[in-house]
């Protein structure tokens, strides 16, 4: 038994009812009841009406034909103009089909009752007088008819439903999708890609469908994409999730890190129907996690150092007093500015900083000649993150040059200079480095881990380039930033 409650089983039940129901207009002496009396011993329910009127009435989806004699048709007024009415009102899948019993040939029939049967659309004449079984017949295949009219009708509210249902999953999708940070995309079982999201054009900057199919890999670093390729070919064979780091060129035209992930979407049977991935703008996180090993690989190397400038300071104290005294003094102070240097590194947050201050901290325990260093240039600001690495650089300059180059000796100098000049119509940076009066230089046989830090990590800082010189009449190092990569 169906459950009525669920509206989809009643309407079933309606329509199970409408497609055996029909109606019958025979107004001359018994035929209605005749009629009806054959139709229901075949099975078939019929509704007896006495005017076009009440006819008209049952149109709005309760019968699924009508039975009329030719003579009921006859007449005129508003019963011809309700029923033509009720006929034109209904929806475009129902149409209702009519059987009318004629009388007599075509000759003998008016224009006006023509029209009549005209305007009843889909209807069909039987000459009476008639058998039996070709009106049960000629019923049912009505009835056949209006039953498909109904499946029709069926399949097409389920169709607009789907319809629907996949607008609105479709317009969640795009909502979700260009709602977070994250750059979405999809692709085919075979890798081939044919969506991204909002998010993936605002970072690259290109247009719409310029990376759909394989074209996506044109936009990683040249460096990243042979790996690239390899894993997510990897994940395309053997179904795996697709996870990898990469820097895709961003709308500055610069390239940043994301991280980039995918995982396929399957069918019950376990086969791929498409790969749906992201991408994470992850570069502040992983330029922060290079930074963290920078420090911590300069502070054990700081040490290091530190504990040398100690050594070398004292062994030059100790040269140059006229008492063991005067060296313990001079020693004690030297020592004494020092930690105050360091102090000041430590316990300073440097929201914002200047080049002067930045260059006075790093090199004050450095000052203990006077005159041997000569520091000038413009008041700058500079970032926290510029500041912390120009205070690295200077300092491992200034070891450098305690151990081995101008400071080494009684007459060497230092000078450490800036200015802004105009390189490509933009306004850069230049920050000198400059060594004279100490030994020889002698470029070394391998690069440290000093230079390296102050020609690569320096610059990445500033955004800009950094070269250290080995001239042999002194250390040189210069630094060109712009100057939006001072405080970026």
């Amino acid at each position: 038994m169906n459950d009525l409650s669920d509206p989809s089983n009643a309407r079933h039940e309606l329509t199970d009812a409408v497609s055996t129901s029909v109606a019958v207009l025979a107004p001359r002496g018994r035929d209605a009841a005749v009629a009806r009396q054959l139709l229901e011993r075949e099975g078939l329910r019929a509704i007896e009406v006495s005017s076009l009127e009440g006819l008209a009435a049952l149109v709005d989806d309760q019968i699924g034909a009508a039975l009329v004699t030719e003579e009921a048709l006859a007449g005129s007024g508003s019963g011809s103009d309700s029923l033509k009415r009720a006929l034109l009102a209904q929806p475009p899948w129902s149409d209702i089909p009519f059987i009318v019993l004629a009388n007599g040939s075509v000759s003998n029939r008016s224009v006006a009752a023509t029209q009549r049967m005209d305007d009843l659309g889909n209807a069909v004449l039987l000459s009476r007088p008639l058998h039996a079984e070709a009106l049960v017949r000629s019923v049912r295949s009505a009835l056949k008819a209006r039953q498909r009219q109904h499946e029709a009708r069926a399949r097409m509210e389920e169709l607009q439903l789907r319809e629907q249902q996949l607008y609105e999953s479709e317009a969640k999708f795009q909502a979700i999708a260009n709602s977070v940070d994250q750059m979405i995309w999809s692709t085919l079982p075979d890798g081939f890609h044919d969506y991204y999201n909002k998010r993936w054009y605002e970072f690259t900057g290109v247009p719409e469908g310029s990376t759909d199919g394989e074209a996506w890999n044109g936009m990683f670093h040249p460096d990243d994409q042979e790996r690239a390729w390899k894993i997510w070919r990897h994940s395309l064979r053997t179904g795996e999730p697709y996870e990898i780091e990469y820097r895709l060129k961003h709308r500055s035209g610069r390239y940043r890190w994301v991280l980039g992930r995918a995982l396929p979407v399957r069918d019950p049977g376990g086969k791929i129907l498409r790969w749906y991935g992201s991408c994470t703008d992850i570069h502040e996180i992983k330029i922060a996690g290079e930074q963290r090993q920078l420090m911590l690989a300069e502070m054990n190397h700081r040490v290091k150092n530190s504990l040398a400038m100690v050594h070398a300071m004292v062994s030059q104290t100790l040269r140059q007093s006229a008492s063991l005294d005067d060296a313990r003094a001079s020693i004690l102070a030297r020592l004494g500015m020092m930690s105050q240097a360091h102090d000041r590194l430590i316990n300073s947050t440097w929201s914002e900083a200047h080049i002067r201050d930045v260059a006075d901290t790093a090199l004050a325990p450095h000052h203990a000649n006077e005159g041997r260093f000569t520091i000038c240039g413009p008041d700058l600001p500079i970032g926290s993150k510029q500041a912390l690495a120009l205070t690295m650089a200077l300092h491992e300059l200034a070891t450098n040059a305690v151990k081995y180059g101008a400071l080494s000796c009684e007459n060497g100098k230092v000078l450490v200079e800036w200015s802004v000049c105009r390189i490509d119509d933009a306004d850069h940076l230049h920050f000198v480095w400059s060594e004279g009066g100490g030994p020889a230089v002698r470029k070394p046989d391998r690069r440290g881990f000093g230079s390296r830090m102050i020609e690569q990590a320096l610059a990445s800082y500033f955004n800009g380039t950094a070269d250290l010189s080995y001239d042999p009449g002194g250390l040189r190092f210069e630094l060109t930033a712009p100057m939006d990569g001072l405080t970026r």
